[in-house]
């Protein structure tokens, strides 16, 4: 069996659903320190979402990163729609942006509002639940296992 070792860096890797049209502000709302932080794992954002009067779903959240990584920031926040098992339709949103691959203790706070797009299978008013999730577009500093598939 002959391993790979890959030179060049991998493309990013974007998550599922549509890039919605959804720009952060230069300009971050404050700041916050971690100084005994020693991990480089992802802040999960504040995330609240209301249905407004005019039939709109709206998602606001506040938004956590490392100041080294606010240069040049590849930033989106994608919607995927599914349906569950008991067939009611489910939103899922994500977060992504790249990772940088040091320990970072120091983080700006951003906000974002924005309106989820119309879904393909019913009404955004039955939307009770919504799921978010921080996605690192680098699959280089990714969290996963690489798993050898063994031979028959």
């Amino acid at each position: 069996m002959k391993n790979i070792t890959l030179n060049s860096p991998i493309e990013k890797i974007y998550p599922p659903g549509t890039l919605l049209p959804v720009k952060l502000s230069p300009d971050s709302v404050g700041k916050i320190k971690f100084p005994e932080r020693t991990d480089r794992m992802l802040l999960s954002p504040l995330v609240e979402a209301y249905h407004t009067k005019e039939n709109q779903l709206l998602v606001r959240a506040v938004i956590f990163i490392a100041r080294k990584e606010t240069k040049d920031l590849d930033f989106g926040i994608y919607q995927n729609c599914y349906i569950d098992l008991n067939g009611n339709p489910q939103l899922q949103f994500f977060i992504s942006y790249d990772l940088v691959e040091t320990k970072e203790t120091d983080f700006l706070i951003y906000e974002v509002a924005f309106n989820a797009i119309d879904i393909p299978y019913g009404s955004l008013s039955k939307i009770s639940t919504i799921q978010t999730f921080l996605w690192d577009i680098d699959p280089v500093t990714s969290r996963g296992t690489v798993t050898t598939v063994q031979p028959a």
